[in-house]
């Protein structure tokens, strides 16, 4: 503990509170995570997770920078991993955008690999998180990565991909997706391209919905842009208003009652109304979240 203390390393298990729900809730979660940076990242309603070819060609950059400034700007929270390619474009360009981004390691978190990415590794940890669920010391074993994979897609509502081989990381990523019930996008491209063959096939079995901007997946979502979001904040006023600014995270009724002094009669009214609205989602056991 004096070494993760020194190296200012976080360590969660399962039964932590700030472990993500959506992660937890996949067949096999990983029981640590060890971490570096802002945690609160992992229960953000609004996450994405970009994956793609380690061999990224002037076209998926664009792509990549086309489609992370529609979702930033619906503070939508950005996951990959940190591999050279398109990884690396996403973690640079959201975090170039003000975004927040995390990094999934496939080795352990005291092992900085890639090499060439120990600058944007280091901006990742001050600006957004690190994590991993490998042990210290951990190297980067290609066994590791598949396995790695499945937390990328486990945090996110969705995962994209842009520019994909027939084989490889990026596909068994989205297939791990599949599984667990996630959403899978893809980026079309040139059908003579090799890092485009994979994620053209997932869209030609219907596998993968085709996208070709972030506001498809904002769409997709019923998510806003914090432009558009402020103006439809607008129209709420009141208890309304109270009430939604209350409901920052998952919330229990009991708890919005606690918080807002309001019974339990009228609150369930302002609740319904907001959930018709489109500005409330309510969940199962009584519980309720922000929809927009």
């Amino acid at each position: 503990m004096d070494y993760l203390e020194k190296n200012q390393i976080g360590l969660i298990d399962l039964n932590d509170y700030r472990y993500p729900e959506a992660l937890k809730n996949i067949s096999k979660p990983p029981i640590f995570l060890f971490f570096k940076g802002d945690i609160t990242l992992l229960r953000k309603e609004r996450i994405i997770s970009i994956v793609g070819t380690r061999r990224a060609t002037k076209y998926g950059e664009g792509c990549v920078k086309q489609i992370l400034k529609d979702l930033i700007e619906a503070d939508v929270t950005i996951v990959s991993g940190l591999a050279l390619g398109i990884d690396t474009i996403v973690h640079e360009e959201t975090l170039y955008l003000k975004g927040k981004t995390i990094a999934v390691l496939g080795c352990g978190i005291d092992n900085l690999y890639p090499k060439g990415n120990v600058i944007l590794r280091k901006k990742i940890e001050k600006y957004g998180l690190v994590i991993s669920e490998f042990s210290l010391g951990t190297n980067p074993s290609p066994q590791n990565f598949p396995i790695r994979n499945r937390i990328i897609s486990g945090l996110s509502t969705g995962v994209l991909l842009i520019e994909s081989a027939l084989k490889g990381g990026s596909l068994i990523t989205a297939m791990l997706a599949l599984e667990e019930g996630r959403d899978v996008f893809a980026v079309p491209g040139d059908i003579n391209a090799p890092f485009s063959k994979g994620c053209n096939s997932l869209i030609r079995d219907s596998l993968a919905k085709l996208i070709v901007s972030g506001e498809d997946i904002l769409k997709e979502y019923n998510w806003m842009k914090k432009t558009e979001l402020g103006e439809s904040l607008n129209k709420l006023i009141g208890k309304k208003l109270k009430i939604y600014n209350i409901l920052k995270t998952k919330m229990h009724l009991e708890e919005i009652k606690e918080l807002s002094t309001i019974t339990t009669g009228e609150l369930l009214g302002y609740l319904m109304e907001l959930e018709m609205e489109g500005y409330v989602q309510s969940l199962p056991a009584g519980y309720y979240r922000r929809h927009i």
